[in-house]
């Protein structure tokens, strides 16, 4: 078979059409895994995104249009309230007040802050934040945008409608951010009419946001940015993603795919299964990064569901880091799926720091025969 360009290759992979193989991609190392890998003899300049591509590990990787769908704008002040050798108590840009712990006197992403409040509690307090997304479409573009378009018409990669790693827009994301997951639980129940209309905003909000970007680029896929799951099952049950969530995803999905989307994905940690059919019912094409430990195994997707869906992830990072054998066990394991298609495996979610430098080359070793077309 011919060689495909980087853009046919990842698209096909995940429409599950022929490929000249299968695209090699992992997603993030955390910090503390790119300190231990460099003391363990990888290159100084070791880059954390290894989803945008890393040629030391030989990782293919995709282009992103630099769009912010997120964030308030203008941002609430962020400011440092209190601050001890052990942690620090500040407010950030959506208006939440959040705790951190400190590693070696630094804040760090050693694990997940505490969230004490958030900006929007009532409805006084949504008009608030929604002042802050309905200014000018091209305060969310950056100022060399025409620049940005020029490469991303030349380039062979896939590319995407925002950058996952930054962050992405998703409904339930966003209602996270502005409510906090507590207090929008009980908002289902105590005005429901209140968070029909933040989505009802939101919805609006978005396709005006990323409306010029589809009118000047055709983009291979979007992943939309929801972590709505844990290892219990999802924050939401289907009845309530029913009711509130399913007609926006309907409406945003069918909406990127007219302008030319080929590929939606939804990006969510832990076991959202009972999700799946709704989400499908949406438009969704497949989902990442699959976590194994919260019972999301791609083997048993693929058994259940077959070719409904695609799927990016599901290397159990549990496996990565006990050696050898293990990796080849879960290789021997995940082979039928990769050759089936509709398949791109990666490790479940950003490489933890008890991964051994020498057991992430191994597995990549051992994994690149099996994406051979």
């Amino acid at each position: 078979m011919t060689a495909m360009t980087p853009k046919e290759r990842f698209v096909n992979a995940l429409t599950f059409k022929r490929v000249d193989r299968v695209p090699c991609m992992e997603i993030a190392l955390w910090p503390q895994t790119v300190a231990r890998w460099i003391g363990e003899g990888a290159p100084p300049d070791l880059d954390n995104a290894l989803i945008l591509g890393n040629r030391y590990f030989g990782l293919d990787g995709y282009t992103a249009a630099p769009i912010d769908a997120i964030a308030p704008r203008p941002p609430f002040e962020a400011r440092t309230l209190k601050e001890t050798d052990e942690s620090v108590l500040f407010t950030d840009q959506f208006g939440r007040m959040r705790e951190g712990l400190k590693e070696n006197g630094k804040y760090t992403s050693v694990c997940m802050d505490h969230y004490i409040s958030f900006a929007v509690r009532d409805r006084p307090s949504f008009r608030d934040m929604r002042r802050r997304y309905e200014g000018a479409t091209k305060e969310r573009y950056p100022e060399n945008w025409d620049e940005c378009v020029r490469r991303m018409r030349q380039t062979d990669l896939p590319i995407t409608l925002m950058d996952p790693l930054v962050g992405t827009f998703g409904y339930y994301s966003m209602l996270r951010n502005w409510f906090g997951t507590e207090p929008l639980s009980y908002m289902f129940y105590d005005d429901p009419a209140l968070i029909h209309e933040c989505l009802d905003f939101l919805t609006e909000f978005v396709i005006r946001t990323v409306s010029p970007a589809l009118r000047d680029i055709r983009f291979d896929f979007y992943m939309v940015h929801e972590d709505l799951a844990g290892k219990g099952g999802p924050l939401i049950g289907p009845d309530l993603f029913r009711e509130f969530f399913l007609p926006h995803y309907k409406r945003f999905v069918g909406f990127l795919k007219t302008h030319g989307v080929a590929l939606v994905m939804v990006d969510t940690d832990g076991d959202f299964e009972v999700l799946i059919p709704l989400f499908l019912e949406a438009g969704v094409d497949g989902f990442g990064p699959m976590e194994v430990a919260a019972g999301m195994d791609p083997v048993v997707m693929r058994g259940k569901y077959g070719r409904s869906f695609s799927m990016l992830g599901g290397v159990d990072k549990r496996e990565i880091a006990r050696g050898r054998p293990a990796i080849d066990a879960l290789l021997a394991r995940l082979e039928p799926v990769i050759r089936q298609g509709g398949y791109i495996p990666t490790i479940d979610h950003s490489v933890p720091p008890d991964v051994p430098f020498a057991n992430f080359q191994y597995y990549l070793e051992r994994k690149r025969p099996l994406l051979a077309g």
